[in-house]
Parts: structure tokens; C-alpha cells; sequence
């Protein structure tokens, strides 16, 4: 069942600086209704130009920026996010008021539409015990559609919601920061190997822009280092044959995130 109070129960949660294209993703977000927008910016390289990009955006009391002086990593970017969430969500309960319940994690770069969030929220409010949903992306560079690596066969922070109830077991490990990323396929086996929740993967193929910040080459291989290590970690916590490594090796499989 679809309603507006679903999309205002969701938080989204954007990652960015020096990008003049936050405007124009903040305002998609708003005229989409969902509840709250939290931008964190990395305030030392970015030198206030995130804020000159919000402009009067800054104005409605939906959107909230967070300059992290210290300390910015994309792991720590989105647990000070959540700690904002945590804190918005005491003042409702003060109030009376309905409390939000989905974190949105996504990039600058990516072209949702209110119908592709209703799809995710469809898939979450279908079951329960679904703790994330991810989504396909199409990779488009120069005006071409290209591929996109195994590094994107998973949930991604490019998009990817998260019921509140999943980060019972913390937030993201800023581990991930040291080795490549990927603090999103930590976040999911992690929920999968200490509870029951599961990971949902939609084939939206959502439009994404990339190389503009990074060559895109490099990054994928960076990410697929970062994921094989991971994937090991977690495979090193548990034994074979328990449940915990059960799920995590289903999950691993299921997704086709190893090495083809």
C-alpha cells in the first residue's frame, strides 16, 4: 500500500561537497515529500560552497546540513547523520509525533524518481524481516550508458534504504574508510549474520552519473579489493556450517558479488 506518510517517514541521507548538483538532488528529494534531508559535507575542502549551493533550500525545515570539520569519512559522514536522526526522533516523541522509520543513503549522482523510492518502500512494507533494499543501477558517462561492475551487484549508500531497526547492531564501520570503501556490503552481512533481517535487491537499473568525480575504473577496483576483504572478514567470524556463515555465504552467492 502506497501513502505519503510512508515517503514522510523516510530520512534521506546525502554524502557531498563542492558539488553545485546538491540543489538539484535536494529538490527532487523535497518534491518527492519525503520527511527530512540530511546533508553531511566535508567542510575543509568544501569552504562553505555547499552551503552557497543550498542557498534558500536551507530555509525549508526539512533539510539539514552538517559541516563535519573533523574527522569526515564516508562511514563517519553517515553515522553523524544517523546520530541527527536519533535526535529528531526524540524531539517526536516529545511531541507526539510519528517517528521516522527509513534512512535513504544516496548519492548526488543518482537519478531516483518518487515511484523507484515507492517500489523500495513496496518491498520493505511486503516483509517485515527486510532490513535493506538495494537497487540496479545504469552507469551513464558522456552521454553513454556503460557498464557497471560487480562492485554494484549489491545494496549501495549510492541508494539504498534501510529500515531504522537494522542499525540495532550499530551504524557503519569506519574500517571500510581504510581499505576501499564499501561500507554498505559490510552493513548488509553484518545485519545478516546477527539477525533474522534480510537484503532485497530491485532491478530498477536507476541512472547514475559517474567519472565525474573519480575514473571510474580505478574506483570499481578499488571497491572490488575493499569487498573481497570484507567478504573475507566476515567469512573468518564464523565457521562454516553455522547459521550465521550460512546467511552470509547465501547472501555472497545470491547477490554475485565474488570474483565470476
Amino acid at each position: 500500500m502506497r501513502s505519503e506518510k510512508r515517503l514522510a517517514s523516510m530520512v534521506a541521507i546525502i554524502r557531498t561537497w563542492n558539488n553545485k548538483f546538491i540543489s538539484k538532488q535536494v529538490r527532487n528529494l523535497l518534491n518527492m515529500d519525503v520527511g527530512k534531508i540530511i546533508i553531511v559535507c566535508n567542510a575543509t575542502p568544501d569552504k562553505g560552497a555547499t552551503k552557497g549551493f543550498l542557498g534558500n533550500l536551507l530555509t525549508d525545515p526539512r533539510v539539514q546540513l552538517i559541516e563535519m570539520y573533523d574527522g569526515y569519512s564516508w562511514s563517519n559522514a553517515l553515522n553523524r547523520a544517523l546520530m541527527a536522526i536519533q535526535m529528531a526522533n526524540v524531539k517526536k516523541r516529545q511531541s507526539g509525533q510519528a517517528e521516522f522509520r527509513f534512512v535513504f543513503n544516496i548519492s548526488v549522482e543518482a537519478g531516483f524518481s518518487q515511484d523507484h523510492l515507492e517500489q523500495m518502500l513496496d518491498a520493505m512494507s511486503d516483509d517485515p524481516q527486510v532490513g535493506v533494499v538495494g537497487t540496479s543501477f545504469e552507469g551513464h558517462q558522456d552521454s553513454n550508458v556503460i557498464s557497471l561492475g560487480r562492485s554494484y551487484r549489491h545494496p549501495r549508500n549510492t541508494g539504498m534504504l534501510i529500515r531504522l531497526e537494522a542499525f540495532i547492531f550499530g551504524g557503519f564501520d569506519q574500517r571500510c574508510d581504510d581499505i576501499g570503501g564499501m561500507e554498505d556490503i559490510d552493513f548488509c552481512l553484518r545485519m545478516l549474520a546477527l539477525s533474522a533481517m534480510k537484503v532485497l535487491m530491485l532491478k530498477l537499473d536507476i541512472p547514475l552519473v559517474v567519472g565525474v568525480n573519480y575514473h571510474q575504473p580505478t574506483k570499481e577496483g578499488n571497491e572490488r579489493k575493499a569487498m573481497d576483504n570484507i567478504i573475507a572478514y566476515w567469512r573468518y567470524l564464523f565457521n562454516y556450517g553455522t547459521s550465521e556463515r550460512t546467511r552470509i555465504d547465501d547472501a555472497i552467492a545470491e547477490m554475485g558479488v565474488e570474483e565470476d
